[in-house]
């Protein structure tokens, strides 16, 4: 009989039935673990608020109602650092993601937020499911690794600082880090970064425009989530092109293949993501959560010893399956990373100890795929009781998960008796809208229940270092302590703050970052006071008060050309070059500016200016402000501690006009991103074309 001869009807029937069962079983395996995860953290799709105030997730709930409120007009977000470009504050996605849910549905912020981030924390196992099927060809290889991704926190096991955090070694770390700290982000990428991985694996596989464009806009979803699973992009995608390298492996043209999908990538991803952001970002990152200047100084050579590890890896295992490989040098490299930060404190990368998760991910893939390959050449029945025996013996811990996220993860609040949303109601509706320095929790939820601004934000968002001396200075104080309160003020002062908020040590929030909480009780007046230990103080009670100089404090201030800061202080006890400055804004006889913002990104200042003087715009300079004086373009200038200044060089009347547009970055990074989206489409579509028109000449 022909070989090659066309299979029977009976044959094909029979073909076409294996292969439904197939996508049966493998639907129902997807099902079981979206479906053992639900049932560890189902409250939180119903949850409003958390009752873990000290959490990061009321600043994200906070990007997300601003975005409710300013869906046509994200360009400048005025509400943290003195200012910031909307896409500096956070990457944005999940946030715009949260948003829209809530608009759609008709429900508040924080419920969109929850629901969002518990259907990504539910779906992750899920994808690592996809992925591990896609790469060994094993469902069971795939439900194993889904299944240990789901229920064993192997951080725990590994890290002694996790498994005291946790209090347990079979607690969740994965929704501990979701629900105790807000990380709903980071968890929310991990589930795209896995995706990401799977789409590039098909399009490598398929080679065509539509899966190449699938690949690249989960690639761009990822980095726009989270600002971890970005960098962890590099980190999961360079195992898995070093494992596809051989004899038998990709030819230079799939490396060729593989650059160009991170190109469009990142194409795609630079309207919220332009080069300006990454610059600041690392600025930011050597000291934010850490000292990671030492990583910085020496990084070519910790990545030229990496590469070398990986390279000696790769030479051990270059034998295995690309997959087997894969798993090797991911687990390999995430450990690496992760571990030497945890027990040896030297950080490869920055923030390297906060990868336990993703290390978590890599070692599910590793158990699964080597436990295959152990088993794929044994009798059937061997996996079948393998697999039940991994089953029952996970009975007992996610049951132990289950009973702590009911009776200590997910349980709900009253937000209305917590002290971050009693000052920030009296902020709406006792205060007059000017910025304010609020402590710790407060701060990371003020912008869930207000629009006042504030000098708080993210460490990594700030685009001048500076502000992150004076707020280092204004918690910690002068260690001689003799001069703390008129060191605080100065900085408050020239950072354009008018109130600013202590926690003492009886108070219900939940950091307490002064270190001298009555440094100013008796020196500024205090506006407010709750249980004794939350005040709130005016700024404004000393000479050159708003209300002395006929009005409300403004964002604009007239000093002279002199007095504005020239030098950057080198630390938050470098007052010298502040001094100036100050006792301009401090002077009574400088005249009166008007600052009114007309939108979220433009305003209007009105002034009377006399030769010599300038307006000093107490908002953080970025590129891409523009004003005109009386009409006239003139440029929006930088101080020393990165605040604007105007110097219209007029006498007399002066209107300034000024907007914030992003410049030419902005407007070049819309239209590469634009071009990128049609041009991929247009090809995807060409190609999906073509090919029905193939497949009907054949018909």
């Amino acid at each position: 009989m022909d070989s090659n001869a066309a299979p029977t009807k009976e044959a094909q029937k029979k073909i076409e039935q294996l292969i439904r069962l197939g996508w049966v079983q493998t639907a129902l395996l997807a099902l079981a673990l979206f479906s053992l995860n639900l049932y560890i953290c189902h409250e939180l799709f119903r949850i409003e608020y958390l009752r873990f105030m000290g959490s990061i997730e009321g600043a994200f709930i906070g990007i997300s109602r601003y975005a409710m409120a300013h869906w046509n007009d994200l360009t400048w977000f005025p509400l943290w650092n003195e200012g910031t470009p909307y896409p500096t504050t956070y990457p944005p996605l999940l946030h715009l993601v949260v948003a829209f849910v809530a608009s759609i549905v008709g429900t508040s912020t924080a419920h969109a937020y929850h629901w969002v981030t518990a259907l990504a924390y539910c779906l992750g196992p899920v994808a690592l499911f996809a992925l591990t099927l896609r790469l060994s060809g094993s469902r069971w290889a795939g439900f194993v690794a889904g299944l240990i991704y789901s229920s064993v926190s192997m951080s725990a096991w590994l890290i002694p600082e996790v498994a005291a955090d946790l209090g347990a070694p079979f607690f969740p770390r994965r929704l501990q880090a979701l629900v105790y700290y807000g990380e709903g982000p980071h968890v929310s990428s991990m589930t795209l970064l896995i995706l990401s991985l799977l789409c590039l694996d098909v399009a490598m596989a398929k080679r065509r425009a539509p899966y190449f464009f699938l690949a690249a806009l989960a690639f761009a979803a990822t980095a726009t989530t989270n600002w971890l699973s970005a960098f962890a992009i590099a980190l999961i995608v360079v195992p898995y092109a070093l494992a596809h390298l051989g004899p038998n492996g990709w030819k230079w043209r799939d490396f060729g293949r593989l650059a160009l999908i991170g190109v469009a990538a990142y194409a795609l991803a630079m309207p919220l993501m332009p080069p300006s952001t990454i610059a600041v970002l690392q600025m930011n990152a050597r000291n934010t959560g850490g000292d990671y200047s030492s990583a910085y100084n020496s990084a070519w050579l910790g990545a030229l010893a990496i590469l070398i590890a990986l390279a000696a890896v790769k030479a051990a295992v270059w034998r295995l399956r690309p997959h087997l490989q894969f798993a090797v040098l991911f687990a390999f490299l995430i450990t690496l990373i992760t571990l030497a930060d945890a027990w040896r404190n030297i950080a490869l990368i920055p923030l390297a100890f906060r990868y336990q998760l993703e290390m978590e991910m890599a070692l599910a893939i590793l158990i699964a795929v080597v436990g295959h390959a152990i088993l794929r050449d044994r009798p059937r029945w061997i996996a079948t009781v393998c697999v039940a025996a991994l089953v029952i013996a996970l009975i007992v811990p996610i049951r132990m998960e289950r009973r702590y996220a009911r009776n200590f993860l997910l349980l709900s609040q009253d937000i209305q008796s917590t002290i971050q949303w009693k000052t920030a109601n009296w902020l709406n509706q006792h205060w007059t809208g000017e910025r304010v320095l609020l402590p710790g929790s407060s701060a990371f939820w003020l912008t869930a229940f207000s629009d006042t601004p504030q000098l708080w934000g993210f460490d990594q968002a700030a685009t001048d270092y500076t502000s992150r001396h004076g707020k280092f200075l204004i918690y910690n104080g002068d260690p001689a302590g003799t001069r703390d309160p008129q060191a605080s003020i100065l900085w408050l002062k020239a950072l354009g703050v008018h109130a600013v908020g202590i926690s003492g040590p009886t108070s219900a929030e939940f950091y307490k970052p002064y270190r001298n909480p009555k440094k100013f009780e008796g020196v500024l007046e205090p506006l407010w006071r709750y249980d004794q230990d939350d005040v709130i103080y005016s700024v404004d009670n000393s000479v050159g008060s708003g209300s002395a100089r006929g009005g409300p404090p403004s964002l604009a201030r007239v000093v002279p050309r002199s007095a504005l800061v020239s030098r950057a202080p080198l630390h938050g006890l470098d007052l010298d070059p502040l001094r100036p400055y100050i006792a301009a804004l401090d002077d009574i006889r400088m005249p009166r500016a008007e600052f009114r913002w007309t939108t979220a990104h433009s305003a209007d200042i009105s002034a009377n200016l006399e030769p010599g003087q300038v307006l000093s715009v107490q908002e953080a300079w970025a590129k891409g402000w523009h004003a005109t004086a009386n009409g006239r373009p003139t440029p929006v200038l930088r101080d020393a501690i990165g605040l604007m200044y105007i110097d219209p060089a007029i006498a007399g009347p002066c209107k300034i006009e000024m907007a914030y547009d992003g410049g030419i970055e902005t407007r070049a990074a819309h239209a590469i991103g634009l071009l990128t989206l049609l041009l991929l489409t247009a090809t995807s579509i060409y190609e999906i074309s073509r090919n029905r028109s193939r497949l009907t000449v054949q018909l």
